[in-house]
């Protein structure tokens, strides 16, 4: 592993994950939407895995799978 990175906005420690993974998961949980067309009671378990998928992809990919720990967002790094 290299050196930890630093955070630019308050120079808290940022985490790295695994940005293949975020996206894979992310495309799966996006995938669910379809039981809440499918299976009318799961609508909105469905939409929020949706929500949640939509973020994972966002963070692996505008965010490059980096996380900063100290101002808990991944849009300054």
């Amino acid at each position: 592993m290299g050196e930890a990175q630093v955070c630019k906005r308050r120079g808290g420690e940022v985490v790295q994950k695994s940005r293949p993974r975020l996206a894979v998961v992310g495309v799966l949980m996006l995938a669910v939407v379809g039981l809440g067309f499918v299976w009318w009671p799961l609508w909105l378990p469905a939409a929020l895995c949706g929500f949640a998928g939509a973020y994972l992809v966002a963070w692996a990919t505008i965010g490059r799978g980096r996380w900063c720990r100290g101002c808990k967002s991944f849009g300054g790094l």
